[in-house]
């Protein structure tokens, strides 16, 4: 998965009337490399250029309205 898979899916799922949003929550589980790649992405999507990134165990961003959680897989 990579940041244009995540907002092509959300996407779809904010734009179908048909799925109730409220308190939404999406968790995606990722391999440790995936999990590392998906997190430096939205970390400069959102941060300056010069900002310093620090990996984490867990996070998550807020696209229209959805929560969505990033955890590594468990092995």
């Amino acid at each position: 998965m990579n940041y244009e898979e995540l907002i092509e899916t959300v996407s779809l799922i904010v734009e179908n009337e048909k799925i109730y949003k409220t308190g939404m929550t999406i968790v995606y589980e990722l391999t440790e490399l995936n999990h590392k790649q998906m997190n430096e992405q939205l970390f400069y999507k959102s941060n300056p250029p010069s900002a310093k990134f620090t990996k984490t165990e867990e996070f998550e961003v807020e696209l229209g309205g959805i929560i969505i959680k990033f955890v590594k897989e468990k092995k």
